[in-house]
């Protein structure tokens, strides 16, 4: 077939434009399930960075809370946890991004008409970047709020009226909503291995059309 292509692209303009509507486009989409596979590795690296960001939090508290008795470093924003929570909206950042990405390449995924590789196939991991897509999306908004959260509380303890219950306030409610993250982030972890399997499985069958009409 590739052969094919390259015969009528000889032939001229019109030859070119009876070639541009064969939908056995199947190296476009090899290239595209090969930018969702990854697309998908990007995003475990960003939400793994934003984990590990997070467990460093409670650290840099600490040793503010030790360096700096008076507590100014958190009234006027300096202190390290704010630091922290700047990066973390950075890898949220670069998540969302990410997941526009999956949206261009659904859309080419969806533009196949050919016989040679199965429609039903593609559907399915389409499908299945949607569901993924929603639930990051989910993820991403919950995350930012609690960020939010935490940018307020680090704040308010750092001002001459906190005391006892905003302290403990605030932190029963960031815990609360890191129970919801974490849950959440179980929920994409198995969506994430699912979806891994469905990259694979196109892949492979790309591979077998590409091989068989050589």
């Amino acid at each position: 077939m590739i052969k094919k292509k390259y015969i009528l692209a000889n032939l001229g303009l019109s030859a070119f434009l009876l070639a541009s509507c064969d939908g056995e486009n199947i190296e476009e989409m090899e290239t595209s399930v090969n930018e969702i596979d990854q697309i998908h590795d990007d995003i475990i690296t960003e939400l793994n960075a934003l984990t590990e960001e997070e467990t460093m939090l409670q650290d840099a508290f600490d040793e503010t809370l030790k360096s700096d008795e008076e507590l100014t470093t958190f009234s006027d924003g300096s202190a390290v946890v704010f630091q922290n929570i700047e990066s973390r909206r950075e890898h949220l950042d670069s998540i969302n991004s990410l997941n526009e990405q999956f949206e261009e390449q659904e859309e080419i995924l969806a533009s196949y008409e050919g016989e040679s590789l199965s429609g039903e196939e593609l559907d399915g991991l389409n499908s299945k970047i949607d569901e993924f897509s929603s639930q990051l999306q989910g993820f991403t908004t919950d995350y930012d709020a609690s960020l939010t959260s935490q940018e307020e509380y680090f704040t308010s303890i750092g001002s001459e009226e906190a005391n006892y219950d905003t302290f403990s306030d605030g932190i029963n409610t960031i815990n609360e909503q890191q129970t919801s993250i974490q849950e959440d982030l179980v929920i994409l972890d198995e969506t994430l291995v699912t979806l891994d399997t469905h990259i694979t499985e196109a892949q492979e069958m790309i591979e077998t059309a590409l091989t068989e009409n050589e």
